[in-house]
């Protein structure tokens, strides 16, 4: 079984790292793991390099959106069939990522953001193929239509140091790994193909919280760190406050 087999996509890919799956063999060059802080890092991601960072529940392939040709080498290195996924570092960044944007999406980041949240959004360019012509706003979900790569899902790094990086060298296109330590994944790349492995330890805990974004009212996907009762509230209370102001400018 060849090593891109235990680490993500088809066949028996997405299964945790096993040594003896493996075959016992590294790669010819394994990448160095380093601190986020090393003054490597930002050069190679403006170079197009891809990296692994940590975050909850295992790490990731990571690549600056800026940078075409590695992208590519990020899709031939690991399969992301719920994919695409994409990290920023500030939420003004999914400005450039999606082809919509409104008070809602923009009252929803802003309160749950730096947060264990996870936001299923329209692409940029990516229309939908069912609904070809029609305005890129948000409508009523559509169990039928509402699926494909027309979407993406947007969030965070996990840690001040990682979202500061991604902010300065981001936005980042990101494939999430079942492997879990920072020895793990430099034990599955070879240097040719991933340029650092960042070590942020171990991290656990609970998955983030998925919210559709693609729809309206947003709504909660899959419940994960950030309970869904807190996003029902909130986006409730950012909802009444917008209909006051309209009441008010109307009344003027």
């Amino acid at each position: 079984m060849e090593r891109a087999d235990v680490i993500n996509g088809t066949g028996n890919r997405g299964a945790p790292f096993d040594a003896e799956l493996d075959g016992g063999f590294g790669p010819a060059v394994a990448p160095p793991v380093v601190d986020t802080a090393a003054a490597e890092v930002p050069a190679a991601l403006d170079d197009g390099a891809v990296i692994a960072v940590p975050g909850i529940g295992g790490y990731c392939l990571a690549v600056r959106t800026a940078s075409p040709e590695g992208e590519a080498r990020l899709a031939a290195l690991a399969a992301d069939p719920e994919g695409p996924h994409y990290a920023v570092g500030h939420r003004d960044d999914v400005r450039g990522l999606t082809s919509v944007w409104n008070d809602e999406l923009r009252s929803l980041l802003e309160r749950c953001w730096p947060g264990p949240v996870e936001v299923f959004l329209r692409r940029t360019g990516g229309g939908h193929p069912a609904r070809s012509g029609e305005p890129d706003e948000p409508r009523p979900y559509d169990a039928e239509e509402d699926t494909g790569a027309w979407a993406m899902t947007v969030g965070m790094p996990e840690g001040r140091a990682l979202r500061r990086l991604c902010r300065e060298h981001g936005p980042w296109r990101t494939v999430p790994l079942r492997l879990t330590e920072a020895r793990e994944v430099a034990h599955a790349f070879d240097a040719s193909d991933v340029a650092f492995v960042l070590d942020g330890g171990q991290r656990e805990g609970e998955p983030p919280t998925v919210v559709d974004a693609t729809v309206t009212p947003v709504r909660v996907l899959r419940e994960g760190a950030l309970p869904a009762n807190f996003i029902d509230a909130t986006m409730a209370m950012g909802g009444r406050r917008r209909w006051l102001a309209r009441t008010r400018i109307k009344e003027r």
